[in-house]
């Protein structure tokens, strides 16, 4: 079987699109990733990534340096303004798509120049391109939606809107993290559930971590957050809050991008509530779990207000587990999904409440055997049912069967 995986970010920081590319190519079917690369400094991560890998990867360069690249960034600029301007005045779903994702040109060209049985988009910004190169060669055309962008984006709603609009009705399959995101496209498009795939992550790479029983106690109770950028929104405030009232005793690590300027801000806030607080430098996404088991809770700190990230499941939650950390999780849909089903692994507080925050901290702080506990039952959960060895037979499930009845019709 041919599978084109296609993306709209660099591998290294697609790591759904990458569980799901080792796990075809492991069955022996021929795996093609085609993604976009935007940041010079992922594209050595990008590097080491494929080269161990069993799967090719062909990208859309869009990088603004060094500066002939910028030089040819221009039209791609260009058009993507024109294209807003366009769904703007139309409401077109090809305004929108172009709008949405400034390598779409390029990416269609890569897509189009190898047939393929599967053609897979991941997120709403490529669909249209996985729709168009599935329609050309007569294949199967599949999504997984790790974001409802059509609830919140970067780009205006509406756009990704239009896209799901014309193109989830003709999706052989659609996947999504959480049970919350599959009631809501099915409510919303009218389509067949949606599959729910965890954003869980392979065993392996948690191999070289002790067991929590096996870890020595730390003084501090020691907070650990984890994302791509750490920025507004995030709810870290909260946790520094949080952590000063729980009156000593709590560091707090966090690992992402800051935003600019919020890595000054939230330190401010810190020093002024006398918490410790540190930023720690980004690691390659395979050494990520590895690093993990210096830490005792991880922090699952969705805002209710997103309307995106209080439905889904993130992957940190899931890092977390496999890393065997307790976790502090706010009370969405999504984590509250999670929660019920590992209650011994987490608590949940209402977001907005630093002060419940606090007082779970305290608990765990005082009663290190508590806290011990709740370590063992998250990394047992993982084992048992939160991990990507459980979800991967599902997702090959939803490719290789229609594949199968085919060759016997």
């Amino acid at each position: 079987m041919r599978v084109c995986l296609i993306g709209a970010t660099h591998p290294c920081h697609n790591p759904r699109l990458v569980r799901e590319a080792d796990a075809l190519a492991e069955r022996g079917h021929q795996v093609r990733v085609v993604a976009v690369q935007a940041v010079p400094e992922l594209v050595a991560d990008d590097e080491k990534l494929v080269a161990s890998r069993h799967w090719r990867l062909q990208v859309a360069s869009i990088l603004r340096s060094p500066w002939p690249n910028r030089l040819r960034a221009i039209p791609n600029r260009l058009r993507r303004g024109a294209a807003a301007k366009e769904f703007q005045r139309s409401g077109k779903c090809d305004a929108a798509e172009h709008a949405l994702c400034e390598a779409a040109p390029q990416l269609l060209r890569l897509a189009l120049a190898e047939p393929a049985d599967w053609f897979i988009a991941h997120t709403q910004t490529v669909l249209g391109v996985a729709a168009k190169a599935a329609r050309h060669y007569g294949s199967h055309l599949g999504f997984d939606c790790e974001d409802l962008l059509g609830e919140r984006g970067q780009a205006a709603p509406e756009m990704a809107q239009a896209v799901e609009r014309a193109y989830l009705p003709a999706c052989d399959y659609i996947t999504v993290t959480s049970r919350a995101m599959q009631a809501r496209l099915q409510q919303q498009y009218s389509i067949a559930p949606p599959t729910v795939l965890y954003n869980v992550f392979p065993l392996a790479l948690a191999a070289k971590l002790l067991p929590p029983q096996q870890r020595p106690h730390s003084p501090a109770l020691r907070l650990h957050w984890i994302g791509q950028t750490a920025g507004p929104g995030k709810g870290l405030e909260e946790a520094v809050e949080a952590a000063s009232l729980a009156e000593g005793g709590v560091e707090i690590y966090l690992r992402g991008n800051p935003a600019a300027g919020f890595g000054v801000k939230l330190s401010s806030l810190a020093q002024e509530r006398g918490v410790p607080i540190k930023f720690l430098p980004h690691v390659h996404h395979d050494d990520v779990l590895t690093t993990m088991g210096e830490f005792d809770i991880g922090l699952g700190l969705e805002r209710t207000s997103d309307s995106n990230y209080s439905l889904t499941v993130t992957n940190k939650v899931f890092s977390y587990m496999l890393a065997g950390l307790a976790i502090a999780l706010t009370d969405t849909p999504g984590q509250r999904e999670v929660f019920e089903q590992a209650p011994t692994a987490a608590f949940i507080y209402p977001c907005g409440r630093p002060e419940l925050l606090a007082a779970r901290l305290r608990q765990w702080r005082d009663d290190r055997l508590a806290l011990r506990a709740a370590q063992c039952a998250s990394w047992q959960a993982a084992r048992a049912r939160f991990s990507w060895e459980r979800e991967k037979p599902r997702y090959l499930q939803l490719l290789e069967t229609p594949m199968a009845r085919e060759a016997h019709s």
